[in-house]
């Protein structure tokens, strides 16, 4: 009688066990720890609740830590961006797809080597490491990089435009897409590898010898110049009219 008292008191602490560990305290951050809650749907996050979650999508949430991401060891696909993240925890290395855009972010942790897919833009990264990964999209657009490397990547879609880039070579990539505006870059020359046969936007070089700028009057008799350009300087500088 006793014994069988002892098993029916055990049994419940041994099914509890067994359904996960609390890990709720893990994750120190209150919008983080909320954002995990609402997806779950309890407020007790245990290892297994999240265990088996593939995608992880968490953007607008006002999160300044990921804290607790390390228990997400099936998740292929991260959606952070538009949080306040100053950094980024180690990566589950099961992440295929990272979209961090619209952080604090300075620098990224060690990016899992299965990954194909990265936004970073509009954060203040000064350097990204993505060499040897499998990447077909990358979007770093909108950051402080002055340096880029991409060689021997299987990209498809390039957007490194807004930063600070001097050159960028892509010699061997098969794009489809390419914007590298608004960088350091004077023409095409800097791009090497250029084919003229991706959408890229060069109307945003800066030209390293832009043609001078002439009035639409200048080939008007000189007379008339001197009449039109008498009246501007008065209009200007004098305050006529």
């Amino acid at each position: 009688m006793l014994t069988a008292l002892l098993i029916g008191a055990i049994a419940p602490l041994t099914a509890s066990a067994a359904d996960g560990i609390d890990i709720t305290d893990k994750f120190t951050d209150p919008a983080f720890r909320a954002a995990v809650r609402e997806i779950i749907g309890e407020d007790v996050i245990l290892d297994t609740d999240v265990a088996e979650l593939t995608s992880l999508n968490v953007c607008y949430k006002n999160i300044k830590s990921l804290a607790g991401l390390e228990y997400f060891i099936s998740l292929e696909e991260l959606i952070c961006y538009g949080n306040e993240l100053a950094s980024l925890p180690a990566l589950p290395s099961s992440i295929t797809s990272l979209q961090c855009s619209g952080n604090k972010l300075t620098s990224l942790p060690k990016l899992p080597s299965g990954l194909r897919f990265l936004n970073c833009s509009s954060n203040q990264l000064t350097s990204l490491d993505v060499a040897g990964l499998p990447l077909t999209f990358l979007d770093c657009t909108s950051n402080q990089l002055t340096s880029l490397d991409v060689t021997g990547l299987p990209l498809q879609n390039l957007n490194c435009s807004s930063n600070q880039l001097t050159g960028l070579n892509v010699t061997g990539l098969s794009l489809l897409s390419l914007n590298c505006t608004f960088n350091n870059m004077k023409s095409t020359a800097d791009v090497i590898g250029y084919a003229g046969m991706w959408d890229v936007g060069l109307n945003h070089f800066t030209p390293q010898n832009p043609p001078p700028v002439t009035p639409f009057w200048s080939t008007w008799p000189a007379p008339l110049q001197w009449i039109l350009e008498y009246i501007l300087f008065g209009w200007l500088w004098m305050g006529w009219f």
